[in-house]
C-alpha cells in the first residue's frame, strides 16, 4: 500500500514537473527558482546589458551641494519608508544626494514600472522617425494578435494611455493571472496572446502592465532590435550614462519585460528625467521631439476614471504620471515599492527616489509617500 501511494505521488510530481516546462506552467517553476519579486531581481533573473558609452558625463555639483538638510519631519518619513537613494538635481547640477543601507552612486536598483516611461520615449522616437505613422494607428498593424479577439480597434495611443479595454487586470495576484505569466513566465508572447477585449478602447483608464508589454512588441517590430540595445544606443550612450544598466528578460524567449524591469543606478535614472525636462534635448541633440514630450506629459483628460466617478483623467499621460502638489506639477516615472523619477519644470529640477516601500492605500492613484518626496525636494531646491 505504501509503495502504491509513493508511486502515485511520484507520478504526480513528474506530471507537475513536465507541465512546468510548458508556457502554461513555466511561471510556477520560475517563481520557485527566482523567488518573490524585489528590486534586486537582476541577481536571479535572465537579463541583457544596456551598455553605457565610452564617454560618460558625470553630473556637475552645485555650489550648494548637500548644504541644505531636509526638515526632520519629512526626513523621518523618508527613513521609515526604507529609502535607499534620494537625489535632487537643479539646473543640471546635483544639489542634494544621500544613500542608505549600503547603497551608493554605483549600486544597481530595479525600476519596476518606472521603466514604462522609457518605453514611451522609444515610441516617441519611432513616431518622430516615421517608423510609426501615427499614434492613432491600430496596434494590429504591428502585433498580429491585435488583429483578433476583438482587439482590432485598439490603437497605439490607447496603449500609451492605459485605455486598451482589454481583460488584463493589474489587481489579480493569483498564481495564474496575466501578471504572473508576464513577470515569471518563459514567453511574453504567450501572455499577450491571452489578452482579449473586455470593453471599447479609448474610453476608460485602467492601469495595465500588459498595455506596455504590447508597446514593447511594437518597438521591437519597428526598430528590428531588442529594447536593451535601443535604450543603450538612443539614450545611454548619447546621455553619457556612468554605469551599464540591465533589463530583465522572460525565462526562455529572452525578450525584455517592457512593462518593468530596467535596472540602473540613481544618477543614471536622473538622466531620463533631465531629458524630459529639456523637452527631449541632450547637449544640443534632439533625442525625442519636443512635440511628443509635451503630449506624453499632458493628462489624457478625455478618458474617464471609474475609481473617481468617471472624472476626467488628470493624472496620466503617455506612460507618465502627473502629480500636482505644493504649488508645483511633478511629472513622474513611477514604480512598485517606490521607484520614482520626478520632473519639476517650475524648479528646473529632477528628483530620484529609490527604495523598498510597502504598498499602502493610494490617494488619487498616488502612494502617499509621493507627497513627502516632492516636499522634501522642494525643501532643498533654490
Amino acid at each position: 500500500m505504501v509503495k502504491k501511494i509513493f508511486l502515485v505521488v511520484f507520478a504526480l510530481v513528474l506530471v507537475v514537473v513536465g507541465l512546468s516546462f510548458t508556457n502554461q506552467f513555466s511561471h510556477l517553476r520560475n517563481f520557485v527558482s527566482w523567488g518573490v519579486h524585489t528590486i534586486h531581481d537582476y541577481n536571479t533573473h535572465p537579463l541583457r546589458k544596456v551598455a553605457k558609452g565610452d564617454d560618460p558625463q558625470p553630473w556637475s555639483y552645485d555650489s550648494a551641494y548637500n548644504s541644505k538638510q531636509i526638515p526632520d519631519a519629512l526626513q523621518a518619513i523618508i527613513d521609515s519608508n526604507d529609502t535607499h537613494a534620494f537625489l535632487v538635481i537643479q539646473d543640471g547640477k546635483l544639489i542634494y544626494e544621500r544613500y542608505w543601507d549600503n547603497y551608493d552612486s554605483s549600486r544597481l536598483s530595479g525600476s519596476f514600472s518606472a521603466a514604462k516611461s522609457i518605453v514611451s520615449l522609444l515610441i516617441g522616437i519611432a513616431l518622430d522617425e516615421g517608423k510609426i505613422k501615427s499614434l492613432d494607428e491600430p496596434v494590429g498593424n504591428y502585433v498580429d494578435h491585435f488583429k483578433t479577439k476583438g482587439l482590432e480597434k485598439v490603437t497605439i495611443k490607447d496603449l500609451l494611455t492605459m485605455s486598451s479595454g482589454t481583460n488584463y487586470y493589474e489587481g489579480d495576484k493569483s498564481y495564474f493571472s496575466l501578471n504572473a505569466y508576464g513577470y515569471y513566465g518563459d514567453d511574453l508572447e504567450h501572455m499577450v496572446q491571452m489578452m482579449e477585449k473586455k470593453e471599447e478602447p479609448g474610453q476608460f483608464w485602467q492601469y495595465r502592465s500588459g498595455d506596455t508589454q504590447v508597446l514593447g512588441f511594437v518597438v521591437e517590430k519597428v526598430f528590428g532590435d531588442n529594447i536593451s540595445n535601443l535604450v543603450s544606443e538612443r539614450f545611454y550612450k548619447p546621455m553619457g550614462a556612468e554605469y551599464d544598466a540591465f533589463w530583465l528578460l522572460d525565462g526562455k524567449e529572452k525578450r525584455e519585460k517592457a512593462f518593468c524591469c530596467f535596472n540602473g543606478v540613481a544618477r543614471d535614472y536622473a538622466r531620463f528625467g533631465q531629458l524630459v525636462l529639456n523637452n527631449g534635448r541632450w547637449n544640443g541633440k534632439q533625442i525625442v521631439s519636443e512635440k511628443y514630450i509635451k503630449e506624453a506629459i499632458s493628462p489624457a483628460m478625455y478618458l474617464k476614471d471609474r475609481e473617481e466617478n468617471n472624472a476626467p483623467v488628470d493624472f496620466y499621460g503617455y506612460q507618465y504620471w502627473i502629480l500636482k502638489h505644493s504649488g508645483v506639477t511633478a511629472i513622474a516615472q513611477n514604480g512598485l515599492f517606490g521607484q520614482y523619477v520626478y520632473i519639476i519644470p517650475e524648479k528646473n529640477a529632477v528628483v530620484v527616489r529609490l527604495g523598498e516601500s510597502k504598498v499602502t492605500k493610494h490617494i488619487h492613484h498616488f502612494q502617499p509617500e509621493n507627497f513627502t518626496y516632492v516636499d522634501a525636494a522642494l525643501s532643498v531646491l533654490k
